[in-house]
Formats: structure tokens, C-alpha cells, sequence
């Protein structure tokens, strides 16, 4: 091989080098650029979590009614307060539960194997100093599982199909209202 042939170079110390020196700066530019857009992890000792998290005791976790909404207030409670309850809300969220189920899967006997569990869940944050809504929105979960011929593995099943349920509509509610706090701070 000649120096002049092409393949050389893309072998050599020089090119190794040089590619690895463009990797360095494109790094560092994508990391200043987001840095500059206001970029702000929500984790974190100096990202918006901070702020969010004590924001998060400020609020008051009204009742929800029936079994399914007090499993909800609490796990709302686990995540809004690690410690104590506020004493003093600045806030209130207000939740409404609704819950459809769908059969699926049906055999020939139209008896179905499976099932869906659409739990939906609006909510609203209203400022207790003024009375105003001050953000609203909802969130949703679908489960899908097996239909059980036993009665009581048929109960057990939907249960634990709420519960699912139920524990990723509390985390996308604490996620949503935190953002939305820390963004004020």
C-alpha cells in the first residue's frame, strides 16, 4: 500500500485522533447547548426536583371516594409527603376515579380469557389562598389480565389489575404536579 492510498489513512494514529477529538467536542457543545435551552434535570440536588419536592408539602390530598380512590389518596400521600403532612396547604388536588372493564379474547362459547381495566383518573390543582384552578389534567391507565374461572382467583386477579393500575396513575400525578410546581420556583 502506498501512502497515497486511501485505506492507509483510515488506519493511522492521526485519524484515530482526530475522530476522537470531534467526539470531545461535539459532547461538550450538546452539553452547553442544553445547558443554554434551560434544560433542568427534575431529579436532582439543583434541578427542578428540589424546589418540587418541598413545593409537593404545600399540597392537600382531598378524600376520593369509594375503596379504589382511597388506595389512590394514599399512595398519593406516600409520594407527596415524606415525612409529615403539611399543616398549613397552599394547594389542594382534587381527583375523580372511573373505571371501565372490557372483555377480550372471547372463545367459542363467548366467554372471554381476557380482560382490560381502563382506569382514568382527572384531577385538578386549586391554589386555597384564591379559589383558582391553577392546573388540571388526567391521567389513565390500561391493564390487561387473564379471566379466572375459580371466584376467588377471579377476584384476586382484578384487585391486583387495580392496584396496578392505581400505582402508575399516583406516580404520573406526582410527576405531573411536580413539574408543573417547579416550574414557579
Amino acid at each position: 500500500m502506498s501512502s497515497s492510498d486511501p485505506r492507509s489513512f483510515r488506519r493511522s494514529p492521526l485519524r484515530q485522533t482526530m475522530a476522537r477529538g470531534l467526539f470531545a467536542l461535539a459532547l461538550g457543545l450538546s452539553a452547553i447547548s442544553l445547558s443554554g435551552c434551560g434544560f433542568q434535570p427534575l431529579y436532582g440536588g439543583k434541578g427542578i426536583g428540589a424546589a418540587a419536592a418541598d413545593r409537593l408539602m404545600e399540597v392537600d390530598i382531598a378524600s376520593i371516594p369509594d375503596r379504589e380512590g382511597q388506595k389512590l389518596r394514599n399512595l398519593l400521600i406516600d409520594n407527596f409527603y415524606p415525612s409529615e403532612r403539611p399543616s398549613n396547604p397552599r394547594y389542594r388536588l382534587d381527583v375523580s376515579l372511573s373505571a371501565s372493564e372490557q372483555k377480550l379474547a372471547l372463545q367459542k362459547d363467548a366467554t372471554a380469557v381476557r380482560a382490560q381495566l381502563l382506569v382514568n383518573a382527572p384531577y385538578r390543582l386549586t391554589d386555597t389562598q384564591t379559589g383558582q384552578v391553577v392546573f388540571q389534567s388526567s391521567s389513565r391507565s390500561m391493564v390487561s389480565y387473564n379471566t379466572l374461572e375459580q371466584h376467588y382467583a377471579a377476584i384476586v386477579t382484578v384487585q391486583s389489575a387495580y392496584d396496578r393500575a392505581l400505582e402508575d396513575i399516583s406516580n404520573d400525578i406526582t410527576t405531573r404536579v411536580a413539574m408543573f410546581l417547579g416550574r414557579g420556583s
